[in-house]
């Protein structure tokens, strides 16, 4: 037996879903900042997904959470090599994979 594909829900227009966006990605901000307080590392995913929810939070005229607005002014700083990645507890997988399902409507909208 194989799983059923999940639904697809199409949304009418993506903007719609920003307030959502914004929310998750300042979530996902505080799990990275709080890991980096730690000395623990932030898997690259993670960061990537932040980005990715800055850039069109930014496009589409959003102000960005302010710990999303902190960690892009930090990405600007220069830093030493991090340390190798570790795999994301489930919770963060969770975040991450939320913000990375809201982020597909845009990748689609803008193509």
């Amino acid at each position: 037996m194989s799983a059923a594909p999940a639904p697809v829900t199409q949304v009418a227009n993506p903007a719609d879903r920003l307030p959502e966006l914004s929310r998750l990605a300042a979530l996902l901000a505080r799990n990275v900042l709080d890991a980096q307080i730690a000395g623990q590392p932030v898997p690259e995913q993670q960061i990537r997904s932040l980005l990715d929810a800055a850039l069109l939070l930014e496009e589409y005229g959003v102000e960005l959470p302010s710990l999303l607005g902190q960690i892009m002014h930090g990405a600007a700083q220069p830093r030493p090599p991090a340390p190798e990645p570790t795999r994301p507890t489930g919770e963060e997988d969770l975040d991450a994979g939320r913000l990375a399902w809201l982020l597909r409507p845009f990748q689609s909208s803008k193509g």
